[in-house]
């Protein structure tokens, strides 16, 4: 699947040093997964598709365990946990395509609570509608990033350039749209952490973003 580059809303400095990456949330994310994933290719799980059993083991949400057992980190951790090397692959692509434009928009601090409470929602409905699956990745986190993007569009409307505004809309909108479809004709995908993900980023973003002021982002 091609992706469209979402357009940074916020200006750029020229000339400003920058004594480190403004991406360092992002890159680092993306990094604590990857190297969660190295891990259990490294203890024996397969690269390719590891069982659910393989992922219960390593933090995985299961509602036997995370409700029945009370491990209720299993929320999070099964955040970071992936099922082969296509789920993360796609996975950290998309984090990699949205995740600065978050960061710039947001801020680091923000951009965290976003994902982590985003994480957690996803992973909250996935156990409620699948008590008897398990569930891992970190698409309920990045869905509420674009749930933070919609959030961003509606609070900010006045101030940002229209064509900006229809750009960054559009290109949300269409990711959004074919994972719903996407997810619709597969068995694997668990659409109840996408929109559990995406609602709570939403709704986490409304209350974080800081309105701008009147001047228009070109």
């Amino acid at each position: 699947m091609d992706h469209t580059a979402i357009p940074n809303p916020v200006p750029r400095q020229s000339g400003a040093p920058r004594a480190r990456s403004p991406y360092a949330i992002t890159y680092t994310l993306i990094a604590i997964n990857v190297l969660v994933f190295a891990a259990m290719v490294a203890s024996g799980v397969s690269f390719i598709q590891p069982t659910p059993l393989d992922v219960a083991n390593w933090g995985g949400d299961f509602g036997p365990l995370t409700v029945g057992a009370h491990q209720w980190w299993r929320l999070l951790t099964s955040c970071f946990l992936h099922f082969g090397i296509i789920h993360i692959g796609f996975n950290m692509y998309v984090l990699y395509q949205i995740g600065p434009f978050i960061e710039r928009a947001f801020g680091r601090v923000r951009y965290l609570l976003i994902y982590f409470f985003a994480g957690l929602g996803g992973s909250l409905v996935s156990v409620w509608v699948h008590p008897h699956a398990v569930g891992a990745g970190a698409s309920g986190a990045i869905f509420g990033l674009y749930g933070a993007v919609f959030g961003f569009l509606l609070r900010n409307r006045r101030s940002l350039d229209p064509a900006v505004t229809q750009s960054i809309a559009k290109s949300a909108g269409i990711f959004v749209l074919y994972n719903v479809v996407y997810g619709s004709i597969t068995r694997t995908t668990d659409l109840s952490a996408h929109f559990g993900g995406l609602v709570t980023g939403f709704v986490v973003g409304m209350l974080l973003i800081r309105p701008r002021d009147g001047t228009r982002a070109a």
